[in-house]
This record gives structure tokens, C-alpha cells and sequence, in this order.
């Protein structure tokens, strides 16, 4: 059977009409221009007819875009009504499908006092179907009231599917026109130095008008899932930049972070989660978030919520917007991060400068807290003491919870004693579950970090930031740690001046006193013998002028004598500095001397060679003050020295069974040592547990001559 020309007609009509409209896509013509070519089209493809475009509304309301017939053409209409009960839009909206209907006489509400305003009578309609959802429709009225041929059903689809490319292709190209103006109003952030705050702040706030929803927030990961607040866009009361969850529950970030993708929750009561739960708290229904990518890192993720259902693909746009913010907000962190070590390095150079330059002690203190909260961005820094009954001493602050001299005793598993116990950086993050709660309320403290202050492997106090808000930022640890370190070294270098100048004094004191009683000796021993031996020289000259030999030689006999005894006098006195033995024979010599005299049994081995002068005598005086101190002390049954030359250096040791306990400190002869071999570089340890003895070692090295 031939095809009937009026049909090969209506056909060629109708893909000429189609190609009109598919040009005009084809082409990206203006959706406005493209909306009425369609429409128009349509309605003169169908005979008898008049054509309409309307948009759907979330709401379930539609917009006449506009409408067409043969007597006024096209014209733009912009009327708002609600779908209503019973009409074309409400079966389209309800089942996605082409419909008609054969009559408006019993179709009631607003919208179909409109369409019979038209004259409309029955009428066909197709969904505009734009990403899988229903955008709107095209629709036919005749005003006859004859019944519109079969098939307008599937000639509207075609016209519709044409709308559905054109609105849709539209829709992209303004989303990335979109996209672009956000992203380069970022980067213009970006490049003008901004802070990694203000970023994320216009971040989340771009992200809402590309999507728009209102409230939109930013959460940054930590490396167990946890999630913290960074930025938000009209947040309800009570959710701020700085509130943390834990990585539980199933709401859309935990989603993203168990998946990496962009996820969403239509659904939000009922959600397992911290978030999902405050959001439906605060009358949010739903939710959509979508990660952030900072180098292969997924750093965090994107949220938008909305008090009802979200638009479709939402999750989608934040994907785009968050995957191509992913750099700028890297770019951010790195120039904050490179901005933040130069303030660092410069702050803890200004300190190590006064630390070098030998300071007092309590200006490096000053300088280290000022110049730490500074760098922390105004957070309250205080240093502590450690002393020794269990209790801290604040030392210093630079807007720090209590003045300096204030005396804290601490408990067990609280933070200072876990600083001191382990040596290393401690964070608490919420003290409401510290066992000193109620201290940390009574200086307003709801978090703190400390780091330790090491002196000569000992925790001698820590460096402490607090905070009266919330969790203090991760990764503050390691910067006061550097600033704690510089305090460290403060101390130690001031004790070791301390010790100098202790030392420096000890030896001038004790070679006043060398002097003093050597001139002593000398006056009253030998001095006067020598008086006395000239005086009798004299008298023996007289009596022999006179001729009185026996009176003379009785003078001389006297000054022989006085002669002799200032001679053994002088002897003892030399002998008291340097014994001859030591100057003959060296150590071995000295050691000899030394043990002739006493009757505790001593077991010597002395294997030494001629040294320098100095370091066998500061060796000799090492085993001469220990065996005096086992002599006068240790009530010990033996004793043994033992000395030799090896590696460079001379090791000397004595050592006894005796009932240790031996002191240094002021007053003991021990400290007189320690001043005497750190003189020559060497190193002095006294090892003396009650009970077991005593031994002391001395390291000298031996140099070159």
C-alpha cells in the first residue's frame, strides 16, 4: 500500500520543523529564541491548534514560558500557577509520560481557569526531561473540542527531546560559566596573599550560590576520619568554625570518606553521625558532600544542607567545584605554610640570638613566650618549672591563665606529669574529662598542648599553650617543641655559666688561701729560723772581736742549728706543693709517696709513662684528695687505684669498700677536684650509693705538647 500523500506531507512538515528547531540548537542560539521557535513550530505542525512550554517548579507550581496560536503568534507569558488536581501538568509531573485531556469542563483550580481562558478544550502534552527530571512540558490545546489525532503524543516527544539537548546543553554552559567566575574570584584570593581562612571562607560561600543552598560548610579530615570545622556559609546558631566530630555514622561526608566520592543522604533523621544529627536538630532534611582532593591526599570534603529535598545532582556541582578548588586551596596552605616558617624561624632566631649572646636567664624566658604566641596566633603561652615535690612553678607567661610565681601542685595522669614522664609533647583536647577539671576551669582552660624543656637529659619544665575555646590546631606540638628547645639551651648555658663562675671563684679562693698559708709557713717556720740564725751570727762575730772564742762558737753552734731546721722547714713546705717524688718520677712516683704512709691496704696499679706537668699533677691530686676522703670517711677495708694512658686520654680511678654516701657540694674537697679536671678539659664522676663504696674516675686527655 502507497503511504498517502497528505501523510508524506505532514512528514516532510514535521522534519523540516524538527530541523529548523535543530539548527537553532545546533548553532547555540539564546534559550529564549530556541523556546519560541519550538513552540511556534509546534503549533503550526498541528492544524486546529495552539501551542504552550511550561516550566516546573520544586514547589509544584509551573511558569507559562510561552504560548502560541494563529492569531497572535508567539508571545511570552511568565504566568505562575499551581500544578493543581486533575490537570495536563499534574499527570505529566506524576508520571513522567506524554499525556492528554479529553476535556477541561470538570478540571478545577487556577491553572485550568487559565487554560480554558485560552479556549482550550482537550489538549495533548510531553515532558521536557532534563537530567532525568521532569523540567517542564510542551503541550497542544484545541478549541474545537475535536479530539487530537493519535501520534501529537509522540510528535511533541521529538519537538521535547530537541528542548531537553537545548536546555540542557544551556545548563552546562552556565554552570561552567559559573564555575569559572568562583574559581576565579578564589584564585584572585589566592594570589593576593589572602589566608588559608579566607579561602576556605570563599570557598564554601561560592559553593552555595553554585548551588544554590544556603548553608554550605567546609570540614577538614584528620587521619582517622575525624572532621573539623574550617569554614561555613549561614550556618544555624551554634555551629562554628573549630567544632570537631569523631569518624562515625552514615551521613554524606563519612560517605566521602569511607568511598572518596561525592555522596548524598535525602533523608537526615535518622542518620547515625554527628553531623547528620546537629543538621536535622537545626531542621535540615537533607544532605550532599563531596571530597576535596589536595595532591593525592583526600584532605576534605564540601557540604551543602537544605531544609527539604535537594535539587538533583547537587552532589555532582559540589564534585566539580570542590575537584578544581582542590589546588587553589593547596596553593593557599603551601604560601600560608612557607609565610608561617619564616615567621617561625625568624622568631626562634631572635631568640637564639639572646640565648647566644648569654642573656639573663628571665629575658630568654620573657622573649620565648612572647615571641611563641605570636606565632600562635595570640594563644595564651605559659613556662613552667618542674620542682621537686610533684608541683610546677610558672616561670613566665605572655598571656598566660597565672602570673609568674604562682606554685601548682599537679595529680597523676594529668599533663604535666605525662610531659615529665615521657619527655615528649602532650596534647589535651577537652578537659571537661581530665582529672584536674576543676583547676583547668578555674584558669578557663578547655584545651592545652605542652612540650617538654629538657636540661642535660632531665625534663627541667615544658613550654604550654592553652586555649579557653576548643582543641588547639593539629601539628602545634612540633613548633613549640623548637621554642621549648631554645629554652632548654638557655638553662643549660646559664647553669654551665653559673658553674664557671662558681668554679672560677673556688680557684681563686683556693690559691688566695695557697698563698696565704704558704706565706703563713713560711713567716712563722722557716723565716724565723732564718732571723734567728743571722742574729746569732752577729753576736758570734762580737764575741769573737772580743776575743771570746768559747762565746762565739756557742753562737755559731745556735745558728748551725737555726740554719739546719728552717732548711727542714723549707723542705716540708716544698714537699706540701709538689712532693719530690712526683717531680722525679712521675705518677707512679707520687702514688708511691702517698701510700708509704697509710695504713689502709691499697692495691695500686699505676701504669704511666712521663706526662706533661699538668696533667700528672692534676692526676696526683686526684688520687691524693680520694684517698684522704677514704682515710677520713669511708671506713672502708680496702682500697685500690688504678691509672693508665689509652686512646688519647689518662683514666684514673680509686675506689673503696667503704660505707659511701660521699656529697659534693660546697665545702668538699670533692668539688675542688671537679673544678681542677674540668680545667684541663677532662671529666670528673663520682659514683657513691650508700652502702657500697665509693669510686671516683677522672678522664684527662692527653693532647699534644
Amino acid at each position: 500500500m502507497r503511504p498517502d500523500s497528505r501523510d508524506l506531507q505532514r512528514s516532510a512538515a514535521e522534519q523540516a520543523a524538527l530541523r529548523r528547531v535543530a539548527t537553532l540548537v545546533a548553532c547555540g542560539a539564546p534559550q529564549p529564541e530556541i523556546f519560541e521557535a519550538t513552540v511556534t513550530e509546534v503549533g503550526r505542525l498541528i492544524p486546529g491548534t495552539d501551542a504552550v512550554l511550561l516550566r516546573f517548579h520544586r514547589d509544584e507550581t509551573v511558569t507559562v514560558i510561552g504560548r502560541w496560536n494563529r492569531a497572535l503568534g508567539y508571545q511570552r507569558a511568565g504566568i505562575q500557577r499551581p500544578v493543581g488536581t486533575g490537570t495536563l501538568a499534574r499527570l505529566i509531573w506524576d508520571s513522567r509520560r506524554p499525556s492528554r485531556i479529553p476535556s477541561y469542563e470538570t478540571v478545577s483550580g487556577s491553572l485550568a481557569d487559565v487554560v480554558r481562558g485560552w479556549g482550550w478544550r482537550t489538549a495533548v502534552g510531553a515532558p521536557v526531561m532534563v537530567d532525568a527530571e521532569v523540567w517542564g512540558l510542551t503541550a497542544v490545546g484545541s478549541t474545537t473540542g475535536e479530539t487530537l489525532p493519535p501520534g501529537t503524543e509522540e510528535q511533541l516527544a521529538e519537538f521535547t527531546e530537541l528542548l531537553a539537548g537545548a536546555i540542557a546543553h544551556g545548563q552546562i554552559r552556565e554552570e561552567l560559566e559559573q564555575l569559572a567566575a568562583a574559581l576565579q574570584r578564589v584564585a584572585k584570593l589566592v594570589a593576593h596573599d589572602a589566608t588559608p581562612g579566607e579561602v576556605f571562607e570563599a570557598v564554601v560561600a561560592e559553593a552555595a550560590g553554585l548551588v544554590g543552598v544556603g548553608f554550605t560548610t567546609m570540614l577538614r579530615f584528620e587521619p582517622d576520619g575525624a572532621t573539623e570545622v574550617v569554614a561555613t556559609h549561614d550556618p544555624p546558631d551554634g555551629v562554628v568554625v573549630g567544632m570537631r566530630a569523631v569518624a562515625e555514622g552514615d551521613g554524606a561526608t563519612q560517605r566521602v570518606w569511607r568511598t572518596g566520592r561525592p555522596a548524598r543522604v535525602d533523608r537526615l533523621p535518622g542518620t547515625s553521625g554527628t553531623w547528620p544529627q546537629l543538621a536535622a536538630a537545626h531542621g535540615f532534611s537533607s544532605s550532599a558532600a563531596a571530597p576535596i582532593m589536595v595532591g593525592d591526599r583526600l584532605w576534605g570534603v564540601l557540604v551543602a544542607a537544605g531544609r527539604g529535598i535537594l535539587p538533583a545532582h547537587i552532589e555532582g556541582k559540589l564534585g566539580r567545584f570542590a575537584e578544581l578548588t582542590g589546588t587553589a586551596i593547596a596553593s593557599s596552605q603551601a604560601r600560608a605554610e612557607v609565610r608561617s616558617l619564616n615567621d617561625e624561624q625568624a622568631a626562634l632566631l631572635r631568640v637564639a640570638e639572646l640565648v647566644a649572646a648569654g642573656g639573663p636567664a628571665d629575658a630568654v624566658f620573657t622573649a620565648v613566650a612572647a615571641e611563641a604566641q605570636r606565632l600562635l596566633h595570640g594563644q595564651p603561652v605559659t613556662l613552667v618549672r618542674f620542682e621537686e615535690d610533684e608541683a610546677l612553678s610558672v616561670i613566665s607567661r605572655s598571656g598566660g591563665p597565672a602570673p609568674p610565681g604562682t606554685r601548682i601542685a599537679y595529680a597523676p595522669d594529668t599533663l604535666p606529669e605525662r610531659v615529665r614522664l615521657t619527655a615528649a609533647a602532650v596534647r589535651v583536647d577537652d578537659y571537661s574529662a581530665q582529672p584536674d577539671a576543676g583547676l583547668a576551669r578555674s584558669f578557663d582552660m578547655r584545651a592545652a598542648v605542652a612540650a617538654p624543656i629538657a636540661v642535660e637529659s632531665k625534663v627541667w619544665g615544658m613550654l604550654t599553650v592553652t586555649s579557653a575555646d576548643g582543641p588547639l590546631a593539629p601539628g602545634i606540638e612540633d613548633r613549640l617543641q623548637r621554642f621549648a628547645n631554645l629554652v632548654g639551651t638557655a638553662v643549660s648555658n646559664a647553669a654551665s655559666r653559673d658553674q664557671l663562675i662558681a668554679s672560677r671563684a673556688r680557684v681563686l679562693s683556693a690559691a688566695d688561701e695557697s698563698r696565704r698559708r704558704l706565706q703563713r709557713d713560711v713567716h712563722d717556720g722557716a723565716q724565723q729560723r732564718l732571723v734567728h740564725t743571722v742574729i746569732a751570727l752577729k753576736l758570734a762575730r762580737h764575741a769573737l772581736a772580743a776575743d771570746d772564742v768559747r762565746t762565739g762558737i756557742d753562737h755559731v753552734q745556735e745558728a748551725l742549728q737555726h740554719a739546719q731546721r728552717a732548711t727542714d722547714e723549707l723542705r716540708d713546705i716544698v714537699g706540701g706543693i709538689l712532693p719530690a717524688a712526683l717531680t722525679r718520677s712521675g705518677l707512679p712516683g707520687g702514688v708511691e709517696s702517698l701510700l708509704a704512709g697509710l695504713r689502709l691496704p691499697v692495691e695500686a696499679h699505676v701504669d704511666m709513662p712521663r706526662l706533661a706537668v699538668e696533667l700528672e699533677t692534676t692526676a696526683y691530686f686526684v688520687v691524693a684528695e680520694a684517698l684522704t676522703n677514704v682515710v677520713k670517711h669511708a671506713k672502708a677495708g680496702r682500697a685500690w687505684v688504678r691509672a693508665d694512658v689509652g686512646a688519647g686520654v689518662v683514666r684514673v680511678e680509686v675506689g673503696d669498700d667503704g660505707v659511701g654516701g660521699a656529697h659534693v657540694g660546697a665545702g668538699s674537697g670533692l668539688t675542688g677536684l671537679f673544678d681542677r679536671v674540668e680545667a684541663c678539659g677532662g671529666q670528673l664522676m663520682v659514683s657513691s650509693p650508700p652502702g657500697h663504696g665509693t669510686t671516683i674516675r677522672a678522664i684527662l686527655p692527653v693532647g699534644t705538647e
